[in-house]
């Protein structure tokens, strides 16, 4: 699933390939050239900072969803008393 991106303000566009080269450079993400794409989102937080997002909603609309639930911790904690 390859989504397109979306037409960014030429202040926005250097904003967004300044974010991504520091995230690049500091090993958060890395290039792909896989068949999975999404739209990034830029958002501004309240100290004026820029916050950067990836759009997934179509993506989670064709995630096929867990069909058990996850176990309670306390449930978890009880199993492991007394275990080193």
């Amino acid at each position: 699933m390859k989504q397109y991106t979306r037409r960014l303000p030429l202040a926005k566009k250097e904003e967004a390939e300044r974010l991504v080269k520091e995230m690049v450079d500091n090993g958060i993400i890395e290039e792909s050239s896989g068949p999975w794409a999404s739209p990034i989102v830029l958002v501004k937080k309240k100290d004026m900072s820029t916050r950067f997002s990836v759009d997934y909603r179509m993506l989670n609309e064709i995630t096929i969803k867990d069909s058990y639930p996850l176990p309670r911790i306390d449930d978890i904690l009880d199993a492991l008393n007394g275990s080193q």
